[in-house]
Parts: C-alpha cells; sequence; structure tokens
C-alpha cells in the first residue's frame, strides 16, 4: 500500500520559493520528504544572484546555501503542480516583489495546493489571498494574518482547501505527511 501512494506522486513538480534568510529545515525536510516520495521539487530564486547563492539560516545561526533553478519571473504556476513556501527571513525579502504575489495568486486561482510554514503566510498575504482563509504559521504573525481578514488557527497544520500550513520546524513531520497526503489525493483524484 505505502509503495503506491509513492508512485502517484512519481513526476510531480513542486516550486519552492525561497530567498535569502529562509529556514533550513523548513526547505530541506519537506524537500527530501517530496523528493522520496517520488516528486521533483525546484528551488524557485527571484534574481540572478539567486541561481548563485541563496544564503539559509537555522534559527539565528548561519544555514547551508541553496541556487535558484529558476527565476519567478520566467515561471507560471502552469509549470507546477503544487508551491512549497519555507519561512524564516526569506518571506519577508520575497513579498514585495510583484511576480512572486502573481505567481502565488496563480497557484490559488488554478486551486492547486500551497504548502507555507513559519513566516510563510506573509507571502499569501501580501498576495492578497487570506481573507477568510483559516491558517496557520509562526506566532509572531498571528495578528498579520488576522489583520489580513484570515482566521489564524494554533494548531501543527491547518488544510483550507488546497492550502495546508503549519506554524514553525517542530510541526515539521505532520507537515510533511500533510502535504504528500494532499498530493495523493489530487493525482488519485480523491
Amino acid at each position: 500500500m505505502q509503495h503506491q501512494s509513492h508512485q502517484s506522486i512519481e513526476g510531480r513538480r513542486i516550486a519552492a520559493l525561497v530567498g535569502d534568510g529562509f529556514e533550513e529545515s523548513e526547505l530541506v525536510e519537506p524537500r527530501l520528504a517530496l523528493e522520496a516520495a517520488g516528486a521533483i521539487v525546484t528551488i524557485v530564486g527571484i534574481d540572478d544572484k539567486a541561481k548563485l547563492k541563496i544564503r539559509g539560516k537555522r534559527g539565528l545561526d548561519e544555514g547551508n546555501s541553496v541556487k535558484a533553478e529558476e527565476l519567478v519571473g520566467d515561471v507560471t504556476a502552469e509549470d507546477f503542480d503544487a508551491l512549497l513556501i519555507p519561512g524564516g527571513q526569506s518571506p519577508g525579502f520575497l513579498r514585495t516583489h510583484a511576480d512572486v504575489r502573481r505567481f502565488v495568486r496563480e497557484f490559488d486561482a488554478a486551486k492547486k495546493p500551497v504548502f507555507s510554514i513559519g513566516h510563510g503566510p506573509q507571502i499569501l498575504i501580501s498576495a492578497q489571498s487570506v481573507r477568510g482563509r483559516q491558517l496557520t504559521g509562526l506566532l509572531a504573525i498571528a495578528d498579520d494574518i488576522r489583520n489580513a481578514g484570515g482566521l489564524y488557527r494554533d494548531q501543527p497544520v491547518v488544510t483550507d482547501g488546497n492550502w495546508i500550513t503549519s506554524r514553525n520546524p517542530h510541526d515539521l513531520p505532520q507537515f510533511n505527511r500533510a502535504i504528500i497526503e494532499k498530493l495523493v489525493s489530487i493525482t488519485s483524484g480523491v
């Protein structure tokens, strides 16, 4: 049975929207879980500098860096099956870019899954997508979510339609399970 669910997300394309200061575990752990289940995770950055280096962090410490494989200005939601938005300082840095907001809105318009953790919802707020939605994120941005018309839930994983959100790295085991289940369900048409 386990093998079957892995088969069903084979070849699914996931865009990971990443900028400087991303929380390393919030990219690396979901990426490993998705790749182990057969998905292809593509790092999407905002500029040519991102193709050379996007700096990660672990809490307040320096983390490993990654390189963007695609630039957000060159892709659309049609190129992917789902979107992953890791937290850290990255969302605060990315949310000001019009192409980032467009990219997120395209996933939502197409009802494609959006997976967001930690500070990730800051991008959803800037894309003006949270009004009336239930979501979670780092407790530090609970007021921002509420002020944007979202319904903040202090739970490890919150699913609302095509969105799956989590609060912080401690929630990663539940988050990773939920995002794979969501991809399996859309693939098998459940």
